[in-house]
């Protein structure tokens, strides 16, 4: 059978490695290179130089199972860490990190303000509402959508959700707030 690809990223390079011995495969790929949006760069270490990927770092076995078994296949080595969220706002002057108790209130002017706390109790809010609606939410409804239907404060929006989601998916925060939420609650 002649099949055509479109896109060199993971899944059509991946698509184009199983089907290649049985069927005539051809890849079509808008760039100039191919790999969506890899980014290999050499790093020098005592070992020797070790070839790092910076567009696909980070992965885990519940939400990756076929990615990891891919790699498996074929011999790619991984190695556990461990991820952590942090803000920092240059126009606000807020910062916290997502670790600790401690953490949340680093700058511990943030117990006084008023934003702030509403930001924090958005999130329990957001984190147990997420859990109680996600079956009964339209597959169309959008991140954007949910969050002004259940009212969440801007703080909430412009320095937790929609950060955290561009920092996952590698885009811009307004493009993450056009994501399907069902997805996104499944995800997490």
């Amino acid at each position: 059978m002649r099949i055509a690809i479109v896109g060199s990223g993971i899944a059509g390079m991946t698509t184009a490695a199983l089907l290649h011995s049985q069927h005539e495969v051809t890849v079509l790929e808008a760039n100039n290179y191919i790999g969506g949006h890899t980014h290999t760069v050499i790093v020098n270490s005592d070992s020797g130089q070790i070839p790092i990927d910076t567009g696909f770092i980070v992965f885990n076995e519940r939400t990756y199972p076929n990615f990891c078994r891919l790699l498996s296949q074929l011999e790619v080595p991984s190695q556990p860490t461990s991820m952590s969220f942090s803000v920092r706002c240059d126009q606000t002057g807020r910062e916290y990190n997502g670790t600790s108790l401690n953490g949340v209130f680093s700058q511990r002017r943030n117990l006084l303000r008023p934003s702030f706390l509403r930001m924090v109790a958005d999130i329990l809010r957001f984190n147990r509402q997420a859990v109680e609606e996600v079956e009964s939410l339209d597959t169309k409804t959008t991140v954007g959508e949910f969050l002004d239907r259940y009212r969440y404060s801007r703080t909430f929006e412009d320095h937790y959700l929609l950060p955290m989601g561009a920092a996952i998916w590698s885009c811009p925060t307004l493009t993450f707030r056009q994501f399907p939420i069902r997805f996104i609650i499944e995800f997490y």
